[in-house]
C-alpha cells in the first residue's frame, strides 16, 4: 500500500515535470523533433524516479523492519523483567512466610526475656539456692543448739527434755495403736504416719516438703540416725585434772562428728523446700512434666536431669525445632548438668569428711587398744 501511494505521488510529480521541460524544444520550431526529445527525456527521468522510489522504498522498509526488531526487542525485555519481578516476588512472599512460620515457632519453644528473668530465669534458680541454703542453716543451728546443749533451745530442762519431747513425738505421730505390735494405749499416732520417723523415703523419697509434717518426719528420721539422744556436757567447773580435760575434749569431738552427719541431713531437707519462681521456670522448660505451684531445687533438678526428657513430646518438639532453637536447647541442657554437677561436688565434700570422721574413729579405737593405752615406760 505504501509502495503503490509512492508511485502515484512520485509518477504526478515526474509527469508535471516533463510537460514543463518540453517547452524549450517546442520554440526551436520542429515540432516532431521536440517531441520525439521530450519522450527520451521524460523515459530518462521516469526511470530516475523510479530507482529512486525503490531506494526510498527499500529504506523505508529497512527502517521499519528495524524499528519492529526493536520493539520487539523491548517487548521482549519488559517481558523478562516482568517475569523476573514475579519470581522474585514470589521468593519474597516465600521467604516472609518462612520467617512467619519460624517466628511462630520460636514464641512457642521460646520464652520472652522479661519471663526469662521473672518467671521462667535466673531469679528463680537465686531464690530457690537462697530458700535451700536459709533452710539447711537453721536445721544445722538448731541441731548444733541441741546437741551442744545451748540454753536457747533446750533450755533449763536439759537433754532429759529433749529425750522426753522426742518421746512424746514419737507416742502422738509415729506409733499407732493399729499397727504398733506393743502399743497398747500409749500409742496414738495415725496409721498412715506409723514408723514415718525410721523410713528413709520420709526424706530421701521426698522431691519438694508440701507440709510441715512431712518436714518433721524428715528431721525425726535425721535424728534417729546422728543424734538420736544428746548428753549433758561435763560441767567445766568440775574439770580439774588431766583426765577430765581428756573426757571432756572426747565428748566434745563426739558431739562434732554428730554434727556432721546431722549437717548432712541439713543440706538433703534444705533442699526439698519449696520456693516461688522454679515452679513456673520448670513448668515452661518441660511443659508435660506434670509440674504445679512451688517446687524445691532438688525437684527442679530431677525435672530438669530426667523428668523432662521422659516426656514424648520433647522428641517431637525437637523435630520441629530450627538451628537457633536447638542451640538454646544445648545450652539449657549444658547448663542443667553444669547444676547436677555442682550440687554432686557439694555433696562429695560431705561424703567426704564423714569419710574422714570415720577415719579419725578407727584410729582413736587403735590409740585405745591395750598396751597403746597405758603408753610406753622409759627405762633409763
Amino acid at each position: 500500500m505504501i509502495r503503490a501511494w509512492l508511485r502515484t505521488v512520485l509518477g504526478a510529480a515526474a509527469v508535471m515535470g516533463l510537460w514543463a521541460g518540453s517547452a524549450a524544444p517546442a520554440d526551436a520550431g520542429c515540432c516532431g523533433c521536440a517531441w520525439s526529445a521530450s519522450r527520451t527525456y521524460s523515459g530518462v527521468t521516469v526511470r530516475k524516479v523510479n530507482l529512486r522510489i525503490d531506494r526510498m522504498e527499500a529504506k523505508l522498509v529497512e527502517q521499519l523492519q528495524l524499528q519492529t526488531a526493536q520493539i520487539s526487542g523491548y517487548i521482549a525485555t519488559a517481558a523478562e523483567s516482568t517475569g523476573k519481578a514475579l519470581d522474585a516476588q514470589t521468593k519474597l512472599l516465600a521467604q516472609i512466610a518462612r520467617e512467619e512460620a519460624e517466628t511462630r515457632s520460636k514464641l512457642g519453644h521460646r520464652p520472652t526475656r522479661s519471663g526469662c528473668e521473672t518467671v521462667t530465669g535466673m531469679r528463680g534458680l537465686r531464690a530457690g539456692r537462697a530458700v535451700s541454703e536459709a533452710a539447711a542453716g537453721r536445721g544445722t543451728a538448731v541441731e548444733t543448739a541441741r546437741i551442744a546443749g545451748d540454753k536457747a533451745v533446750v533450755a533449763d530442762g536439759g537433754r532429759n527434755e529433749d529425750a522426753r519431747r522426742r518421746f512424746g513425738a514419737w507416742t502422738d505421730k509415729y506409733c499407732s495403736s493399729a499397727r504398733a505390735a506393743a502399743g497398747g494405749g500409749v500409742c496414738r499416732g495415725d496409721d498412715a504416719m506409723h514408723g514415718a520417723d525410721l523410713k528413709p523415703e520420709s526424706l530421701l523419697d521426698i522431691r519438694t516438703f508440701g507440709d510441715d509434717g512431712g518436714k518433721e518426719a524428715a528431721e525425726e528420721f535425721a535424728r534417729n540416725i546422728a543424734a538420736p539422744v544428746v548428753w549433758d556436757p561435763i560441767p567445766l567447773r568440775a574439770v580439774d585434772t588431766p583426765e577430765d580435760e581428756r573426757t571432756a575434749l572426747l565428748l566434745r569431738s563426739a558431739d562434732a562428728r554428730s554434727l556432721l552427719a546431722v549437717d548432712w541431713f541439713s543440706e538433703a531437707r534444705g533442699r526439698r523446700e519449696p520456693a516461688a519462681g522454679l515452679g513456673a521456670w520448670a513448668a515452661a522448660m518441660a511443659p508435660g512434666a506434670g509440674v504445679t505451684g512451688d517446687i524445691s531445687r532438688y525437684e527442679l533438678l530431677e525435672i530438669l536431669a530426667s523428668r523432662r526428657f521422659e516426656d514424648p513430646e520433647w522428641a517431637l518438639r525437637l523435630q520441629e525445632m530450627t538451628t537457633d532453637q536447638l542451640l538454646r536447647e544445648l545450652l539449657m541442657m549444658k547448663a542443667a548438668s553444669l547444676l547436677v554437677r555442682w550440687e554432686q561436688y557439694r555433696q562429695g565434700e560431705r561424703r567426704g569428711s564423714m569419710e574422714a570422721a570415720r577415719l579419725a574413729i578407727a584410729a582413736e579405737e587403735m590409740r585405745r587398744l591395750p598396751g597403746l593405752a597405758e603408753g610406753l615406760s622409759v627405762i633409763e
